[in-house]
């Protein structure tokens, strides 16, 4: 199973708790679709998104064109105010070891900054993360990793996505 986690693409500027993308954000989404049809990314099986709207709007390309739906969880919602960071962590644990038990999916993942560097932290990788260049994210950058039967998660890449 491989599993790519995904920063959403650049969100606009508001103050609605939830704002969409930018022209930029949504260029972005539409070049991770071109990613994908190139082959430089693998195509995805799943589809799974925050309940935010730039989560949806970064896969939407994909879930269209795959005709996938759009898979919806709080799991991968930023950290909440009432959730202290061993709670948060806990989320991030039990969302990736439940993910790995589907040996067979490609899975790609968007969600929010907080949530991909504590999920650094947390997968039982092979690669160490604690490196000041995996602390950065930046708007649509990725993490892959191949899952291997000892529940291991294999480094595969760490890119952006670049228009």
């Amino acid at each position: 199973m491989k599993i790519y986690l995904f920063r959403h693409a650049q969100k606009a500027m508001d103050f609605s708790g939830d704002p969409d993308l930018t022209a930029e954000g949504h260029a972005q989404a539409s070049k991770l679709l071109d990613k994908v049809l190139k082959k430089e990314l693998p195509t995805p099986t799943e589809l799974w998104v925050s309940p935010k709207k730039r989560t949806h709007s970064t896969f939407r390309p994909l879930a269209q064109h795959f005709d996938l739906p759009l898979q919806n969880t709080d799991e991968l919602l930023e950290q909440q105010g009432d959730e202290n960071l061993s709670e948060f962590r806990s989320r991030i644990e039990k969302l990736f070891e439940r993910l790995a038990e589907n040996k067979k999916a490609v899975v790609f993942l968007c969600s929010h900054y907080d949530l991909v560097v504590e999920a650094l932290g947390v997968v039982p990788s092979d690669k160490d993360f604690s490196d000041s260049e995996y602390s950065h994210w930046s708007p649509c950058q990725y993490v892959g990793f191949e899952v291997r039967n000892d529940g291991v998660f294999e480094f595969i890449e760490f890119k952006k996505v670049h228009l």
